[in-house]
């Protein structure tokens, strides 16, 4: 569906119109003990991602520097010729792994309302109503993305998508950790949370951001490392059960041969989770 026709179908469907109306958020506060279980729940699950993300990272980059360093030795390669595995995967070619910290583009990292006037309804950004096309989101989770601007509605959405938790508590919680200067109304009186203080809220703030955004662009391409993991772990796997290569590698390149063996271990048990939706 394109924009021009969700923009169409949110304004001429009588359900989906309740958007564009006074529809308020329920009154019912998140108490305290329950913001912060929903607030850690939610912040520790993005950790263990990055940290599994890195650790997959850092397996591809090992592998694909140590087959650089190789793949120059003349015997080497005659070797592989020799047992069928001349025909490398293309990522232990390219010189460095796709994927790494540096290719995270910006764009990907970024949020989506980018024209010069977002395109909204009802007060929604266009692109929220876009990205959860396929998600059943509750209708009351619209009033409070109201309250932040369109950029931060797309961030927000985005996180959700990628949690797999497009929850009413989960957007109360991004939308009280959000900054004053991506509210709708910057000096609009902040909610207060039981047995949270203030400079606790502020601290949360700020590590949500952070790690939000790092979990975002690592899942923007988590996905594609995950893949080469998977050709590279299958390619060694052959590599390793000839007796001949084992024997070359031990001889003249056993710090590559240490590499190649914790690929392995490593294994896709590892590192084949889904990949978030981003």
């Amino acid at each position: 569906m394109t924009k021009a026709e969700l923009r169409r179908f949110v304004e001429n469907n009588r359900h989906a119109s309740r958007l564009t109306d006074n529809l308020q958020a329920p009154l019912n506060p998140l108490r305290g003990p329950a913001f912060l279980r929903t607030y850690k729940r939610q912040f520790d699950r993005m950790q263990d991602f990055i940290r599994e993300a890195d650790a997959a990272q850092h397996q591809l980059e090992s592998v694909v520097n140590a087959t650089g360093q190789i793949l120059p030795n003349a015997a080497f390669r005659a070797l592989l010729q020799a047992h069928d595995l001349g025909t490398l995967p293309s990522i232990l070619t390219q010189g460095s792994p796709t994927g790494g910290p540096n290719s995270r583009s910006e764009e990907q990292q970024g949020p989506l309302c980018f024209t010069a006037g977002p395109q909204l309804v009802g007060g929604i950004c266009l692109d929220v109503l876009d990205l959860l096309n396929d998600f059943g989101a509750p209708l009351k989770i619209f009033p409070l993305l109201r309250e932040v601007v369109p950029s931060r509605q797309v961030e927000i959405v985005r996180l959700m998508i990628a949690l797999d938790r497009v929850q009413f508590r989960v957007v109360r919680v991004l939308i009280a950790l959000t900054p004053r200067s991506q509210l709708t109304d910057p000096f609009a009186r902040r909610k207060q949370y039981e047995g949270i203080s203030p400079s606790q809220l502020a601290a949360m703030e700020t590590d949500l951001a952070k790690v939000s955004h790092e979990y975002l662009s690592v899942a923007s391409t988590h996905g594609a490392t995950v893949l080469n993991l998977i050709a590279v772990t299958s390619y060694f796997d052959r590599l390793l059960n000839s007796p001949k290569l084992v024997r070359f590698l031990a001889r003249n390149f056993v710090g590559h041969l240490e590499v190649y063996q914790k690929l392995l271990d490593f294994r896709e048990g590892r590192f084949q989770k889904r990949a978030p939706t981003v």
